[in-house]
């Protein structure tokens, strides 16, 4: 069973991107799984300039399913 336990987005410079510019996305693993919580960052900046767009988080609880032996 998986529960999300916080996500968020921060909009940093929204206003200063046009239809037309090319972005960067880059996500990474967050310190791997740790007692069952994972976590996850995105960045979204602008590909030209390198200025930040965006950036999200995703932490995540994860419970491991048990087998029963009857």
């Amino acid at each position: 069973m998986d529960v999300s336990v916080d996500m968020s987005i921060s909009y940093i410079s929204p206003g200063n991107t046009h239809l037309q510019d090319e972005l960067e996305i880059r996500g990474r693993l967050l310190g791997g799984e740790t007692g069952g919580l994972l976590g996850t960052s995105i960045l979204i900046r602008n590909k030209v300039t390198g200025e930040v767009i965006a950036q999200g988080r995703h932490s995540l609880f994860r419970k491991s399913a048990t087998v029963s032996k009857m």
